[in-house]
């Protein structure tokens, strides 16, 4: 049967009438516009009025409207209507009109009031109701925030929020409040005519979900800011009976919460990785058919979703959930300051499937990953190093075996100790020197450090570049022989000073590396201060024992071998 479609170019106060009532189905994804987009709509706005000139009074003489985009609409018989596609514009612009209605007060409350709400009867009993209806989620603060009457003036920065949404509904508020307040007041009295009558939106419905929803598919492909778990949701609940829909609905949108938007989308790219233990293609909707084509819905959202979302949460808000098991949140912190997040599939998967050892696997991931990171492994080495981890699990194989894809090569444990005998410094990235200080410190550390300081630098001790006649020439003639070498290095945290790393070394360990009660904040800079003086032998004895301690942290002896007589 052929599908109506219906499109048409619609100003604003006749999207915001009678003729539409706004729902935003439960499938849709949360409100996201930050400031900035929400700023770039109010600049286009007020740029399309100061370059034709529009004042209030001459509004109804401008010809030229101004296009706001397309949504996209299911909608059969009568005003209420699906939005598949333009929820983050019909609620910016929700927003936006209720800041100007509190705002500009009662000469103007009640027209732009009238774009808001649509009036019941109070004679026929029917209540009023609010054009735009959210997610369940984010409904209720929306009307009691924005929608009522007088609601953003209530707002501040400290209003309670439950979800990324509501933040974002409540700063976009307060943003267009502030921006009013800096507008001419005669520019502020003309945007709500400019926005009723001269911005025009092609509204698109079809009564037909699946015509929509391929229309949205489209647009998609075109440019629209969606995320991998925006496209995929509607086809993961529309597998579900309709009878449990909400009820898995609700599920999703739990897990969507407690992770936050960003981290619940890199949870997709994670489970696609267990679940298909092989790099993925630059196609996600071939590679989410593929697994849906095996997982039902269901399945999806209460085998994976839920429980790898869990897993997923704990692993990156460790200090939350390990408060009693200092030594895991020791690896994870660790873990968690390694350049990439290639290593949190197999992680993932190991606590899902085995409850025992668990700190022991991670330690020995730490040691790959870490390794991996100071031989700059690229992207493609590690997709296929943790496939055959994920493999190895999934068929069985003893992870805590040296013959396990868990082990580092014993060509590789050369190479990283030939590499922190060099010049660590200059040889090695900024995230991976600082990563491998760190798991120094921890070494170095009975108790559980905390490295979430805002700033932690590398910094040498013997300086770069000292002064001509210092006493640093006195003991190191030859500079450069040692001033890159991890013996020479130590963490702060705090920000370079140019001034201070020149100093000798009573002045530098004194001025500089430690704070007022004589110490530092990293154990390994605390061994520096405690040092009289700082001379070639004593550096190369703090390089020995570096070394020494991450050989054994991370298992680099080099196997012997025995030769037949």
């Amino acid at each position: 049967m052929k599908t109506t479609l219906f499109a048409q170019e619609t100003p604003l106060h006749k999207v915001f009438s009678d003729d539409y009532l706004f729902t935003i189905p439960s499938v849709q994804r949360p409100y996201s516009w930050t400031t900035n987009e929400a700023g770039e709509l109010l600049d286009d706005l007020l740029d399309f009025i100061e370059h034709y000139g529009i004042t209030e009074k001459n509004i109804g003489d401008v010809e030229e409207p101004y296009f706001l985009g397309s949504i996209v609409l299911v909608k059969k018989d009568g005003p209420h209507a699906e939005v598949l596609d333009g929820q983050q514009r019909l609620t910016t612009l929700t927003i936006l009109l209720a800041v100007l209605r509190d705002y500009l007060g009662d000469d103007y409350a009640a027209e732009i009031d009238d774009m808001i709400v649509q009036r019941g009867s109070k004679i026929r009993n029917i209540a009023d109701t609010y054009r735009l209806c959210l997610r369940n989620r984010d409904s209720d603060f929306f009307k009691v925030s924005i929608q009522e009457r007088g609601a953003t003036q209530k707002l501040n920065a400290d209003t309670p929020v439950k979800t990324d949404s509501q933040k974002a509904i409540r700063d976009n508020a307060l943003y267009f409040l502030e921006r009013l307040n800096e507008l001419d007041p005669h520019t502020v009295k003309t945007l709500p005519g400019v926005i009723a009558t001269l911005c025009y939106i092609v509204v698109v419905s079809t009564p037909n979900f699946d015509s929509a929803f391929r229309i949205f598919t489209v647009l998609n492909d075109r440019g629209l800011d969606l995320m991998t778990s925006d496209i995929f949701k509607a086809q993961v609940i529309g597998d579900i009976p309709k009878h449990e829909q909400d009820h898995y609905t609700s599920k999703w949108e739990d897990v969507e919460v407690s992770l936050g938007r960003d981290r619940f989308n890199k949870l997709f790219d994670h489970m696609r990785m267990i679940i298909q233990k092989r790099k993925g293609s630059a196609n996600y909707k071939d590679e989410y058919n593929e697994i849906f084509s095996t997982i039902s819905g269901s399945r999806f959202i209460d085998e994976y979703l839920i429980p790898y979302g869990e897993i997923y949460l704990k692993l990156v808000n460790y200090n939350s959930f390990f408060s009693q098991q200092p030594q895991l949140i020791k690896i994870l912190s660790l873990l968690n300051r390694i350049d990439n997040n290639d290593w949190i599939p197999p992680a993932m998967y190991y606590m899902r499937h085995h409850n025992q050892k668990v700190e022991d696997f991670l330690y020995r991931l730490e040691v790959l990953a870490g390794t991996s990171m100071i031989l700059r492994k690229n992207f493609n080495w590690r997709m296929s190093r943790y496939s055959q981890i994920l493999r190895e699990m999934d068929k069985g194989v003893d992870m805590f075996s040296d013959e396990s894809a868990l082990e580092v090569t014993e060509e590789d444990k050369q190479e990283v100790i030939r590499m922190l005998n060099g010049d660590v410094y200059t040889d090695l990235k900024d995230t991976a020197k600082r990563y491998l200080l760190l798991r120094l410190d921890s070494l170095l550390t009975a108790g559980q450090p905390y490295y979430d300081y805002s700033v932690i630098t590398v910094e040498h001790v013997l300086p770069q570049t000292p002064k001509p006649n210092s006493d640093w020439l006195q003991h190191f003639p030859n500079p450069s022989e040692y001033v890159h070498k991890l013996g020479n290095l130590v963490l702060l945290t705090r920000a370079k000073n140019a001034q201070a790393k020149n100093y000798d070394f009573q002045k530098k360990k004194a001025s500089y590396f430690q704070t007022s009660n004589g110490i530092s904040s990293f154990a390994l800079t605390t061994q520096v201060i405690q040092e009289k003086e700082w001379t070639p032998d004593v550096l190369k004895k703090r390089q020995k024992k570096l070394i020494d301690l991450l050989k054994n942290a991370w298992n680099l002896h080099a196997k012997s071998t025995t030769t037949s007589p």
